[in-house]
Formats: C-alpha cells, structure tokens, sequence
C-alpha cells in the first residue's frame, strides 16, 4: 500500500519543554487516525509539523510526492471582514487561490521583509493557500460547499452574512463546508477539534461524512463517540511520548486499560524490589563494612527510586464536590413560561420541572435558546410570561461556556483566593497542583490561559462553593479527555441537582438520567438519558404523518418493512407483516439477521 508521510525518530522542544521525542509512523490511504493527549501535550504542532508550517527539532519526515492535504485549524476562520460566499470562493476556487499566492509573493520581493516579523506569517500563508490550490473544477467544488451548506445550515446561515457577525457554530460550519466539498481532491484531511462549537444534530451529519470519506484522516478530537464510530488507530500523546494503537478507540481504551494495569505491575516489583535493597544497605551499613558495594547499592536505588508511580499520576486530576444542604423535592419548576431572544421566540408556553437529585441533559440545535433557559434559571435574563419558581433552599452555582466568572487580570493564585478568604497561598497552590497547574504557571494572569486551562480553573473555583444546584453550560468545551472524565466521576458522585448543557454525546450518557429536548419553542422531557431520549424521540417522528428521516437523529436511518413475521426474543416483540421499523447505526446489531434472512425489506425512498 502506498504510504503518505512516513517520520523516523521525530521530536520537538519548545522554549525548553519537550512534546514529543523518537516518534516514527507512517500514514497510509486507507488510515482513519485519532490523536488525543492532554492539553498543551502538542497535538497541533504535529499537525502544522506534517503540514511544513513547523520545523521538527530533529528527525526525518517523507511525503509523497505532490500530496495533497487539507487542514481544518481548530480556529476555522480568522477573515472577519469577508462574506460566507467570499471566504468560500477564496478557499474553493483556484484563480482565486492563485492571486491571493501571487499578492503574499510581491510581498517577498520588499528585501526589507526579511528582517521584519512579517516574513513568517506570509510564508505561513503562501503554505496554507498552497494546500487549498488543487487542480479542480472551479465552480463545481463552489457549488458543492454551497450545497453542504444548505445541508447543515438550518436555513439560518446566510452566504451574504459578514463572517464577524456569525456564531462559531456557523463559521464551523463554514469551515467544513469549504474542507469538505470535492474530497476526492485531496490525499489527506487533518482535523482540529472538527466538533468545536457543532450541535449533536451537526456532529452526528459529520460524522456520516467521515465514514464514507474516501482519504486518508488524522482528526484531533476529545469527542469519544465521535473517535469510536471513526478511527481504526490512536495516537497518544503524554510525557513526551507518541504511543500507538493499531485499534479502534474502543480497543484502545481496553488496551490502554491492560498497559496500565502492568504497568501498575511493574511498579509494585520495583517497589519490592527497592525495599529489599534499602534492607540489604542497612544491614550492610551497621557491620561497617564493604563501603565500596555500599556506595554503588545507594547509586542503584537512587535510580529505582525516580519510577514514575502510575497509580499516583491516575489520581492527580480529581474533582471532588463539597457536602451540601438539601432542599425541597422539587428544585425549579416553570409553568406557561414564554421568552423571546432578539425578535425570535424561543419558549412558548412552556411548563417543566426539575426534581431534587436530577442530573438534566439540555439538548437542541445552536440557537435554540438553551443558554437563555440556563440563565432565566440563574435570573440573569427575565420571563416575558409565565411562572418560574426556584425552591428557597435551593443554593445554585453557574458555570458559563465564556469562563465569564473569571477575572482574567488576576493570577490564579489570586482567583482562587478571591472568595475565599480563609484559604492560603499554600492552599492556593495545592488545589491548583491537583488540576494540574504546577510551577510558575500560578502566577502567570488568567487570561493567558487556554481555553482548556480556564474552564478548568472555573470548575475548580465552582466545587469549593457547597451549591446543592449546579447550573453548567458547556462545561467540558475544550477540555481533554482525561478532565473530561473527571468531570464526569465528580457529577456522578454530586449529590445534587444538576442541569448541563452540553454537545458531548458520552459526557451526556455517563452523567444524565433525564433529558429536555429545546425544539420549535417547546422543551420535551424524556427519562433516561442522551441515547435512550434519542430512540424515544426516534419513535415519536416515526408515528408523525410526513416525517421524514433526515428530521431524525442518529446515524444512517432507514426505514425498513416486515415482509415475514418474526419474534425478537430480547425485547420480547413479535413483529407482524407489514409493520415499518426504523433502523439505523445504533440498532443494526439488532436487526441484522432478520434483514439476512429476508424478513425484512429496506423500503425505496428513503429520504435522509
């Protein structure tokens, strides 16, 4: 098989820290990579490495000849004077692509740009125009970003729109539009956070795309189902290492789970073994005797003694929520309530309630109004009409996907001590050692933090209050696996109420037993979580007259008829002959024999 990029022994150090050393892959046609890692663990660089945007410090790196790769930057879009159909034309067709080259190169031809800081931005530039330029039918690949546009824009996203005044959902989307029309162009796609700001609805529509995608992926994501329904190898970044699986992420995590648990073997030997040594020394040093063995035995134990214990590094990122009071059986609960956002409504008459002790997933397409419900919740944004009561012993706390709370001024000594007054600097940075910020980080400003880095500090600051209500907007956005997980461990054990807007479909899984679902001014309640709301909702749209499947969420739906009866002896159902069931990536398994078996039959037609 052909093989794109292969490197040999590749590394690099920035400002003295090393991200990765001695990683050597290769990247073939058929590949579908996920790369994950911690925050700051240098998943981008090797990104902007493969794309020649960054030197290696040292190693080799071969592609092949004339590849063509198409790069998604985690920060889509960065023209905000330009129209959505001006950016799309810059980026999808090549006389446009050209004279934006040739314009970058007179700049070249100044001698005096040599010696200024522009000359690596237009060399960065020229390269990433370089990527975009393929050799292609100009209005056909136009046509086709339109046209995805059209797909995944809800009609809300309008190409005349200045990009400045687009959400970043919407600029995403335009992205991706502008990435993905034409794919049979490109030899490679490289994905930063592709699911950045998308709703579930989007996520699961780029998902489809990616199955089918017909190059080679290397995608950087923290998004779970999105890396289990996708990838076939895991690169894995940590400690200044590359660590590969050839294995979907669901064997990876399985195989990960083995590494470490002899790992955890190893230690313990090492362990026994540094015990018996530090024995023999002792008894050595009291007959005052053999000085010389003595003094290479202490040399040798020194060594065992620096083992990293991985147990302790499993536990250095925890959240733990502090106890709190309780409240009434019921928390909130709203009655008739209407709301209106900038001329569109949002809530019509609507009428809920929020039990002591649920964990509410919040779901709905961007723009439907959840973060407005989140802070009517918080009396930040007032009813127009209607009822909402909030129990008087109910004690909420927010957490807002802008980090709002936080005073980017101060340092994060300073933030986590601003409320609270009892605390040391000493506490101070204990707490903050256990969310992984060590050394002089602590004193560096909050706004020079990355997105990761505060909405971990807000969370930090969020569990030293004893709130009984916790009010979360998009709490895991741009976190990493491993906080994300810890969220998670922390929300299953809060004995509280919790209501969580959030586009992570594994996150809403793990931690909700009750859904509401935002949709057409209304706020539908499903027991269960994220993908039991899913099949209840899946059921409710087939039963309504002229439905059809692309209103539906999940993955690859269609309908399909029973043409021989049948019993499914799991769900204890008898199917009986002319009955339509509704099947898609979630329940093939299911169904997959009685399709085999000709009992049931995919019906023409179907729309997706």
């Amino acid at each position: 098989m052909d093989v794109l990029i292969r490197t040999r022994d590749l590394s690099k150090t920035i400002e003295g820290k090393l991200l990765f050393d001695d990683a050597s892959f290769e990247v073939v046609p058929d590949n579908c990579i996920g790369i994950i890692g911690p925050n700051g663990c240098g998943k981008t660089t090797l990104f902007k490495i493969l794309l020649g945007l960054v030197r290696p410090s040292d190693g080799e790196l071969w592609f092949k000849d004339n590849i063509r790769v198409r790069y998604l930057e985690q920060t889509a879009i960065r023209s905000q004077n330009l129209t959505a159909h001006q950016f799309l034309v810059q980026t999808t067709q090549t006389d446009s692509i050209q004279q934006q080259i040739k314009s970058y190169e007179s700049q070249l031809e100044d001698p005096a740009i040599y010696d200024s800081s522009e000359y690596e931005e237009i060399l960065e530039k020229i390269q990433k125009l370089q990527m975009f330029d393929g050799r292609v039918d100009n209005t056909s690949r136009l046509e086709d970003a339109i046209d995805i546009i059209e797909e995944i824009g809800s009609g809300k996203l309008s190409l005349d729109s200045k990009i400045s005044t687009l959400s970043g959902g919407e600029r995403q989307k335009l992205a991706l539009a502008s990435i993905l029309a034409q794919s049979q162009e490109c030899d490679l796609l490289l994905l930063d956070e592709p699911t950045n700001h998308l709703d579930i609805e989007t996520i699961e529509w780029l998902e489809r795309q990616l199955v089918d995608f017909p190059r080679a992926i290397m995608i950087i994501s923290h998004d779970r189902y999105l890396l289990d329904d996708l990838v076939d190898r895991v690169f894995e970044m940590r400690g200044g290492h590359i660590e590969m699986f050839d294995a979907t992420y669901e064997k990876y995590e399985e195989q990960k789970n083995l590494r470490q648990h002899l790992k955890h073997q190893a230690y313990a030997k090492t362990m026994a073994d540094v015990k018996r040594r530090k024995a023999s020394i002792e008894k050595m040093s009291r007959r005052n005797r053999f000085d010389s063995q003595i003094s290479s035995k202490m040399k040798r134990l020194k060594k065992l003694q620096h083992v990293e214990n991985p147990i302790i590094k499993d536990y250095l990122l925890r959240f733990h929520f502090k106890n709190v009071f309780k409240s009434g059986k019921n928390i909130a609960d709203g009655g008739n309530l209407s709301k209106s956002f900038g001329g569109t409504l949002i809530l019509n008459d609507v009428s809920f309630e929020i039990l002591l002790g649920q964990k509410i997933g919040l779901i709905g397409p961007n723009g439907c109004g959840k973060t407005t419900l989140l802070k009517m919740l918080t009396g930040a944004e007032k009813l127009d009409s209607g009822i909402l009561n909030i129990s008087r012993g109910a004690r909420w706390g927010y957490f807002d996907q802008g980090h709002l709370s936080l005073n980017l001024d101060n340092t994060l000594i300073e933030e986590i001590l601003r409320d609270q007054k009892d605390l040391k600097e000493t506490d101070a940075k204990a707490l903050l050692g256990q969310f992984n910020f060590r050394g002089n980080i602590v004193y560096n400003q909050v706004g020079k933090l990355s997105g990761g880095e505060r909405a971990r500090l807000a969370f930090l600051r969020l569990i030293m209050q004893p709130y009984n209500f916790l009010i979360l907007d998009e709490p895991t956005n741009h976190m990493d696996l491993e906080s994300k997980m810890a969220i998670e461990g922390a929300l299953n054990s809060f004995s509280g109420t919790v209501i969580v807007v959030s586009h992570d479909r594994r996150f809403l899984d793990n931690v909700t037993d009750t859904t509401f679902l935002m949709t057409n001014t209304s706020i539908i309640t499903y027991k269960g979580n994220y993908s039991a709301s899913r099949l209840q909702h899946q059921k409710e749209l087939l039963k309504t007259p002229g439905a059809k499947l692309k209103d539906m969420p999940g993955g690859n739906l269609k309908k399909y008829v029973v043409k021989k009866s049948f019993t499914d002896w799991t769900a204890r159902r008898k199917y009986k002959i002319g009955e339509e069931i509704l099947i898609g990536d979630h329940n093939f398994e299911l169904y997959e024999w009685a399709i085999n078996s000709n009992r049931l039959k995919c019906l023409r037609g179907n729309k997706r």
